[in-house]
């Protein structure tokens, strides 16, 4: 990938969009401050551990340890965990923030924009995602791994690590809190964790009916199967989906007859669908594919324009909503486009005019794009349908050929790169559709027949192997003519 990189939001004034941006109000000065923001369930652990800390403690925090602040800190070190980093990773976490906030969820603007554990600005992230434990912690980890791209942090004293990430005006600061740092993550080996969410199980598969609208089924890949029927969303004209999934909701982005964007939500605490469809701020026409992908609770929508070129724009599900603005990032005549994320990093592949595949890069870590599409190495050529999927750092991408089957690539994004082959995985006379979606560590993926009928196919990649044939997925669908699929838990 290209290093040198450009804003992932340009200033509207020098980026080419679909339509001029909207028309934002300033908010209310001199605002009341607001309460710390919640890091998860506060136990009677926590408070126990905070009681201890406070004995041992001699840094910042030294007898001021609160069962809040360690449930912070737990936090912190959970989501380092789930990044597949060691405690080492937790405990240059844990000082950054011990410096920044005190171990305190700030949602008061302190300094320019900052706001958060690690008084992250603007360019990391929305404000709530900045607010985000989770999100906030991947995003400071995803910047030391960019800054330490060979793995040179675990070499490293703990606070010229820190500051090599957040180029602080005062890069002292760190290193005299590491000791308690060391002291806090250790004591999370005593401390009950927090309970896990449930494994993602189910999968939702929608498809575009011969008559223009939406067709949704359902599988349960950990209990009862495929649900066995397609129930009707409505819709009219639609020629291409998408989809993507925040909490429990699985958001449906469809392009209309014109090429405007619409959607579409299926809340599943609640088992039920909107009842109509809304179109998308920002006023895109003309679009001819769309990719959508999810960082915490933001979704990141990627169309390619009338002009073949990818536009994206950003919707806050859990605050703000939409930008409003479709942004341009380039390219010509672009025909499918894929995405999916691994880390705080989206990855955007597409098909471009003869078939090849290129992708581009948006680093919500540091609020860049890689500055220019680069193809992905095996030689693709004559590519009519493009999907991804991510198992970790490990990219899984899969495309329809000029012959009609499957085949598939690997890149590992966190080390060894592109696998540079293309493997064939069987079919014959697929359409131009296919989709993925991920459970545990296998990915499923599916695809049209020649009759439009859907089919899938499974890589486990625990084991390493690729079922042997393809099998429709039951409900009798016939005719479709695109589809797409997520995961739900």
């Amino acid at each position: 990938m290209s290093k040198q990189l450009r804003k992932l939001l340009p200033a509207a004034a020098t980026v080419a969009a679909l339509l001029s941006p909207l028309a934002v109000t300033a908010g209310t000065a001199n605002a009341a401050p607001q309460p710390d923001r919640s890091c998860g369930t506060v136990t009677d652990a926590d408070s126990a551990a905070a009681a201890s800390l406070n004995t041992v403690l001699t840094g910042k925090l030294a007898h001021a340890m609160t069962a809040y602040r360690f449930s912070c800190a737990r936090a912190i070190v959970a989501a380092t965990r789930a990044h597949d980093l060691s405690d080492q990773a937790a405990v240059i976490a844990v000082t950054t923030a011990i410096v920044e906030s005190e171990l305190r969820n700030n949602p008061n603007v302190l300094d320019a924009t900052s706001v958060g554990l690690f008084q992250q600005q603007k360019w990391w992230g929305s404000t709530e995602e900045r607010l985000n434990p989770a999100y906030s912690t991947n995003a400071f980890l995803d910047g030391m791994l960019k800054a330490y791209p060979n793995g040179g942090w675990k070499t490293q004293p703990v606070g010229v690590v820190c500051q090599k990430v957040q180029v602080s005006a005062f890069p002292g600061a760190y290193q005299p809190q590491a000791a308690d740092a060391q002291r806090i993550v250790a004591a999370m080996a005593t401390a009950p964790p927090a309970p896990a969410p449930a494994p993602a199980s189910k999968a939702r598969v929608s498809t575009v009916g011969s008559d223009g609208a939406l067709y949704a089924t359902d599988g349960d890949y950990a209990g009862t199967g495929w649900s066995g029927a397609w129930a009707t969303q409505g819709g009219t004209g639609l020629k291409a989906l998408a989809s993507a999934v925040t909490g429990n909701t699985v958001h449906v982005y469809a392009l209309g007859a014109t090429g405007h964007v619409y959607t579409k939500d299926a809340d599943y605490t609640t088992g039920q669908w909107t009842t109509t469809w809304l179109e998308v701020p920002g006023g895109a026409e003309g679009a001819t594919a769309v990719s959508a992908t999810t960082i915490g609770n933001r979704v990141h929508l990627n169309i390619v324009g009338s002009d073949g070129a990818l536009h994206t724009t950003d919707a806050d599900y859990a605050g703000t909503g939409w930008s409003g603005t479709w942004v341009a990032m380039g390219g010509t005549g672009l025909k499918a486009l894929a995405s999916t994320v691994t880390g705080n990093t989206m990855h955007v592949f597409a098909l471009g005019a003869t078939g090849h595949v290129y992708t581009m890069d948006a680093d919500y870590g540091t609020g860049q794009w890689s500055s220019a599409w680069q193809e992905v190495p095996g030689g693709a050529e004559g590519a009519e349908a493009i999907t991804a999927a991510a198992t970790g750092n490990r990219v899984h991408l899969n495309i329809v050929g000029s012959d009609g089957a499957l085949h598939t690539t690997d890149g590992d994004y966190a080390g060894t790169g592109w696998s540079g082959t293309w493997t064939s995985q069987g079919g014959t006379g697929l359409r131009k559709a296919v989709a993925s979606a991920v459970t545990g560590n296998t990915v499923h993926v599916y695809t049209l027949g020649a009759t439009g009928r859907v089919y899938t196919k499974d890589a486990n990649y625990d084991t390493g192997q690729w079922t042997t044939t393809w099998q429709e997925v039951p409900g009798g669908a016939d005719d479709a003519s695109t589809l797409t699929a997520s995961t739900t838990r």
